[in-house]
């Protein structure tokens, strides 16, 4: 099957063309074929158009995938390799007599740590055994695309730097905590470096493959699977076809966000003017991840945005070496 190409002026939203909605009419005029219209509003109507109707990029045998029982599965994986690491961890602790996770908080390069291998193991797991279910690579399924952000590397960089400027002028508008959790991880020069490496190139391939490579389809699948008329037909159709509605991916793209804005809410202490931002960020991240198809181009975005912070924090503090100045932005 010939996956749709961003550039193509056909596609509208995650390689979903005009042609991909269900052709349908009233039962009212089922003898009038002239009242057969497109649309993604399933209710009340019947399926009219026939499989050998359906333009032959939209027609496939491999069900939509990811759906959202692989992002519980990928969420299971990744809660049982934190408990594993951090019990790992605390045996360490208690066989080299030290307190690794008595604060972990204040002990950055531990939770870095913690992190790293957690994502690792996950990763790991899901990139091995996922595919065995999908008999599709793990890329392809979760729209990986990576020719898309290597062509279009440095205006996606360039986008990831003004939307982290954007978000950085609403919160100067808006009254935040003095202090906040995430602001322990700025307190050692010594171990600064690695978060910025670790914020910059890690942290943003991981979570946008999780909300935007997992939930956004997920959710999207969902939805459009719940607004399917019980019939037959419509089971067929969507059995033999590709591709999600608009109205699906815009109410995916809405709550994915959300959940991805609520993940940073401890770190920033609750504040949910703060979460509110991120809101908006990951609602342009995901709109980076639909228009182009692909889960690198957000992750570029994504790591422009994380890297312009610290950047930021590096020209403030004088490479990272006066972090007390921190104190005062």
């Amino acid at each position: 099957m010939t996956e749709p190409q961003p550039n193509d002026p056909g596609v509208t939203h995650e390689g979903f063309r005009p042609e991909d909605h269900f052709v349908i009419r009233s039962q009212s005029d089922e003898a009038s074929s002239a009242s057969a219209l497109h649309s993604d509003t399933f209710a009340n109507t019947t399926f009219t158009r026939s499989l050998s109707d359906v333009p032959q990029d939209l027609l496939t045998h491999q069900p939509r995938q990811p759906n959202l029982g692989y992002s519980a599965a990928l969420l299971g994986i990744g809660v049982l390799a934190l408990f594993a690491v951090s019990v790992f961890m605390g045996i360490i602790g208690f066989i080299t007599h030290t307190k690794l996770l008595a604060n972990s908080a204040s002990i950055p390069l531990t939770s870095i740590l913690i992190e790293a291998v957690t994502f690792l193991i996950t990763y790991g797991i899901a990139y091995i055994a996922f595919p065995r279910f999908w008999q599709r690579p793990f890329g392809q399924v979760i729209h990986w695309n990576r020719t898309v952000a290597k062509d279009r590397l440095w205006q996606l960089i360039g986008v990831g730097i003004g939307l982290s400027v954007v978000a950085q002028a609403l919160e100067s508008l808006l009254t935040l905590p003095k202090e906040m959790p995430v602001d322990a991880f700025f307190k050692q020069p010594s171990t600064l470096w690695i978060i910025a490496i670790f914020g910059t190139f890690v942290a943003p391939v991981c979570e946008e493959v999780f909300f935007r490579g997992f939930l956004l389809r997920g959710f999207a699948i969902f939805f459009d699977w719940i607004a399917l008329p019980k019939t037959y037909e419509a089971r067929e159709w969507w059995q033999s076809t590709s591709g999600l509605s608009q109205r699906s991916m815009i109410l995916s793209g809405v709550l994915s966000s959300g959940l991805f804005a609520a993940m940073h809410a401890a770190q920033l202490g609750w504040a949910w003017n703060a979460v509110g931002v991120l809101w908006v960020v990951g609602g342009g991240l995901t709109y980076i991840r639909i228009r182009y198809n692909s889960v690198a181009a957000s992750s570029v975005v994504h790591a422009a945005y994380n890297g312009l912070l610290f950047a930021i924090m590096f020209v403030i503090t004088g490479g990272f070496r006066h972090l007390d100045k921190l104190a005062n932005h």
